[in-house]
């Protein structure tokens, strides 16, 4: 909710996309500076007591925020910018050790079902979180709009430390006893030589693995090509939709139920061929935003939204489990972080070109735009033999 929330407050307050993006940059820009270091944490800590850590940070960032919108109903932009960069330097941390997690929690042949019940259940929770806030903060944003952007972060400041409730409920996630004995080996050769070491290792990781090293940089041209994509949301929603709240939360609800459907369908299928699976999920995803440029009635965007939450679990699902499977659990957590900071090290990048692009090309041209370089990139993956025919290293016994 609250990522939706700032997005939509920044265009309110300010009307201009390039603030937008603003906002959508300095939520990637973490990931970027504090990335690999983040992955070393994960990898030499608790992952339980630092996703715990994390959640209670985030409630404590979301429920400042709270009090301060409670006296200025329309934030100053930089208040934006600056709750948007925190948040996500808290997620450098959560996102890779949720990740490196799943592998010790499951048998290695349940970790596909249980990256689909984990995406599928986010799913959930979002279409409950994104349907409340159309409906409730969709009609207090009509009726008292001074009260939305403290009812929306407050909400979320407790959905932060339910969380955590939940979170605290698992078991110790602490490093096995080979990483603890290369963690001690480092520390003799100081703390710079442990770090930079440490990042190397991560990428020597990617490197050499035949579906890693190809889908990051496939992810990297991506993500620069969707970076906008809020943006030109944002511009199409006040364009063609009146530019209303309840709008742009259904356009997302739309988004959100296929999702889930289809991160349980995957769940229950038996992935051989990760790569392949990405590369459908990509072009699929690339062909669906490109054909929204023709969809302006607003039941033909919800119904082209739902076309790409059919998609997405093809795209993540499959490389996520395939990551945690095929890159041991010692440098599991760096593998992740790199992923991160060097496929959102592009997000900047893609955020200011949006806003030249919006005009030059308008709305319609920049989602075409879009979904080509989204098509493209996919379309790498059949470049490269190994990237197709890697079988999951759970089926690989069964395919010998």
């Amino acid at each position: 909710m609250y990522y939706l929330v700032f997005l939509f407050m920044a265009d309110h307050v300010s009307k201009n996309p390039m603030v937008v993006g603003l906002v959508g940059a300095l939520a990637a820009i973490p990931f970027v500076i504090f990335g690999p270091f983040a992955g070393v944490w994960v990898d030499r800590a608790d992952r339980r007591k630092l996703m715990l850590g994390a959640d209670i940070a985030s409630g404590v960032i979301t429920g400042l925020l709270a009090i301060y919108a409670f006296f200025a109903p329309s934030p100053a932009v930089w208040v934006l910018c600056a709750a948007a960069f925190l948040m996500s330097t808290v997620n450098t941390v959560f996102f890779p050790a949720r990740s490196a997690s799943i592998p010790r929690l499951v048998l290695p042949d349940q970790v596909v079902e249980a990256n689909s019940l984990s995406e599928a259940t986010r799913q959930i929770v979002a279409m409950l979180g994104i349907a409340v806030s159309a409906v409730g903060l969709g009609a207090l944003y009509k009726i008292s709009p001074e009260y939305f952007f403290f009812a929306g972060v407050l909400a979320n400041s407790f959905t932060f430390l339910a969380s955590a409730w939940f979170i605290r409920r698992l078991p110790e996630i602490k490093p096995l006893e080979d990483e603890i004995e290369e963690a001690v080996e480092l520390e003799k050769k100081g703390v710079w030589h442990k770090i930079i070491e440490d990042i190397k290792v991560g990428l020597r990781a990617i490197k050499n693995d035949p579906i890693i090293s190809l889908a990051l940089p496939i992810n990297m041209l991506s993500t620069l090509g969707i970076a906008g994509f809020f943006v030109v949301y944002l511009a199409l929603n006040r364009a063609w939709y009146g530019g209303g709240y309840s709008t742009l939360a259904w356009i997302e609800f739309s988004f959100a139920v296929p999702m889930m459907i289809g991160s349980i369908w995957v769940g229950r299928q038996t992935v051989k061929h990760p790569g392949r699976w990405f590369v459908l999920g990509q072009v699929g995803i690339g062909l669906a935003i490109a054909i929204m440029a023709i969809c302006k009635p607003y039941w033909s965007m919800l119904l082209i939204n739902a076309v790409c939450g059919v998609f997405l679990p093809l795209l993540i699902i499959p490389l996520q489990s395939y990551m945690q499977l095929a890159v041991a659990d010692n440098v599991r957590g760096r593998v992740n972080s790199a992923w991160l900071m060097i496929s959102q090290a592009m997000n900047p990048i893609g955020v200011v070109l949006i806003g030249p692009m919006l005009k030059y090309v308008g709305i319609e041209g920049s989602l075409i735009t879009m979904g080509a370089v989204l098509m493209g990139a996919g379309l790498l993956g059949l470049l490269s033999r190994k990237f197709l025919d890697t079988v999951m290293p759970s089926l690989r016994s069964q395919a010998a």
